[in-house]
């Protein structure tokens, strides 16, 4: 379709060259150069036929000057996307996120409460406070040029830590546990001295 259009424009820049050169002026025009050509081809009104050939040429060129502006004009780039820092993750605080967006002159614009952002939304001019369970948005904005896509940063509640149980470690044989046996019960001691033998 550009092409088209190209190609279009430049046959009737060169038809509107070619008529206005023809049309007979204070000189006679180029039809004069050609013995009267341009009279004898189109009789006694050739300066009215000019006239209205050159008033429909230059009105095609100037619509077709204005779509060849529109199609051919260079495309808008792409705003990069914004990036938060410190990364999306849980926290167990409030933590400060800075934004960034590597496309410069670019307006970041964010919400907090988890719809995606556009024109109207907050923009970012320092730190933002994000509590625990927070989703955050951000998308960055150029004159002129196309929108980002929408950044997307959850920074959920961090659970608590919870030491782990010491127990059997996996990969490491535990030992038995052995009972020693009861000692035998220790006899009563005998008499410190033997019973004196009967009389004679």
């Amino acid at each position: 379709m550009d092409i088209f259009l190209g190609v279009l424009f430049l046959i009737i820049c060169l038809l509107l060259i070619v008529v206005i050169l023809l049309q007979k002026g204070r000189g006679g025009g180029l039809s004069a150069a050609f013995g009267g050509m341009g009279t004898s081809a189109f009789g006694t009104k050739t300066g009215d036929v000019f006239t209205w050939v050159t008033i429909v040429l230059t009105a095609l060129f100037l619509l077709l000057a204005v779509g060849s502006t529109l199609a051919f004009r260079p495309r808008r780039g792409t705003v990069a996307a914004p990036v938060f820092q410190p990364p999306p993750g849980a926290i167990s605080e409030e933590k400060r996120v800075s934004i960034f967006c590597a496309t410069l002159g670019a307006t970041i614009r964010y919400t907090i409460n988890g719809t995606d952002p556009d024109e109207h939304a907050a923009a970012y001019e320092k730190p933002v406070r994000v509590e625990p369970g927070t989703i955050l948005k951000a998308r960055a904005y150029r004159t002129n040029w196309q929108a980002s896509e929408v950044t997307t940063g959850a920074y959920p509640k961090a659970k608590p830590t919870q030491l782990p149980e010491l127990g059997p470690q996996p990969g490491f044989p535990v030992a038995p546990t052995t009972t020693a046996p009861a000692a035998p019960p220790i006899p009563a001691s005998a008499p410190a001295t033997a019973p004196a033998p009967a009389g004679r």
